[in-house]
């Protein structure tokens, strides 16, 4: 059982936007939840549709970027990869990823160097990424942990998020997210081993698993409420609805509004919850 490490009484607070760069609705969101909530860090598509227009903006304004390594939706940057994606590079969607088969991966050496392509992609826009993060969480899938790893180590990154759902297990989850952290709660103990092994940085563990599209003013001040002693993160998808993102309703804009509201930004202050980013943690350790 994963044990998280304990900081000095401290809770460090790592407040994670995902998918900049999948839309500029989205990214207008981000980019406001950290100019006026309490937003630290994002993690980029480099394969998005808007991620110029969002490198660039993240470039001005200073927000701290990691890499949303994604090898299920969209299109390859390194072209074909032979069993992965079909002729024309198209990633094969969630389900599709989560059917590779398990022993081993179709062709090693390509899902490799599409990894280094989406990291060197961020880069080359002038961005120093200071973690990786993988979209649907694909990390966990056995076949791909070492390959990402390989990624990490390559390109000099040290942190990386740990898909371990912080909730409690006994807590409220709706419909149809049961066996998704249930397989979450199964796979991230031998992650966080690998992660050990090779020197590799995370936080205590990942909060938000459960709110995906309902995480509202009184689901966030009920989490910061349990968040304990330790470093961890909190996943978050602000946004403004977008009708032609599959992922851009309304519940976007919900999510926008607890994040900058002045209350949690209250409730922050007075739990003494130190909000920080995946850079600073690494570089304190």
């Amino acid at each position: 059982m994963f044990v998280p490490e304990h900081h000095a009484g401290m809770i460090r607070l790592i407040v994670n936007a995902d998918d900049l760069g999948s839309s500029q609705s989205r990214d207008r969101g981000i980019f406001k939840a950290f100019a006026e909530g309490i937003v630290t860090s994002a993690s980029l598509l480099a394969n998005g549709p808007s991620f110029a227009s969002a490198a660039a903006e993240a470039r001005t304004c200073n927000l701290p970027v990691g890499v949303h390594l994604n090898l299920s939706e969209g299109k390859a940057l390194s072209g074909p990869v032979g069993g992965l994606t079909d002729a024309s590079g198209n990633f094969p969607g969630k389900t599709g990823l989560r059917q590779l088969p398990g022993s081993s991966l179709p062709d090693g050496k390509g899902i490799r160097r599409e990894l280094l392509a989406q990291i060197e992609r961020v880069g080359a826009a002038g961005l120093v990424p200071d973690h990786l993060d993988t979209h649907q969480h694909c990390l966990l899938i056995p076949h791909l942990t070492e390959a990402i790893i390989e990624a990490a180590i390559a390109s000099g990154i040290t942190a990386l998020r740990l898909p371990l759902p912080a909730e409690p297990v006994s807590g409220e989850v709706p419909e149809g997210l049961t066996s998704e952290l249930d397989y979450y709660r199964a796979c991230a103990p031998a992650v966080c081993r690998a992660l050990r092994k090779h020197r590799l940085w995370s936080p205590d563990g990942l909060w938000g698993m459960p709110l995906l599209n309902r995480l509202d003013i009184t689901t966030l001040t009920a989490t910061l409420k349990q968040i304990p002693v330790g470093t961890w993160e909190l996943m978050v998808h602000p946004g403004y609805a977008d009708a032609g993102d599959p992922f851009g309703g309304p519940e976007r804009e919900v999510e926008l509004t607890a994040l900058t509201t002045p209350s949690i930004l209250d409730l922050i202050k007075t739990r003494d919850i130190r909000l920080t980013s995946f850079g600073a943690c690494r570089c304190a350790c």
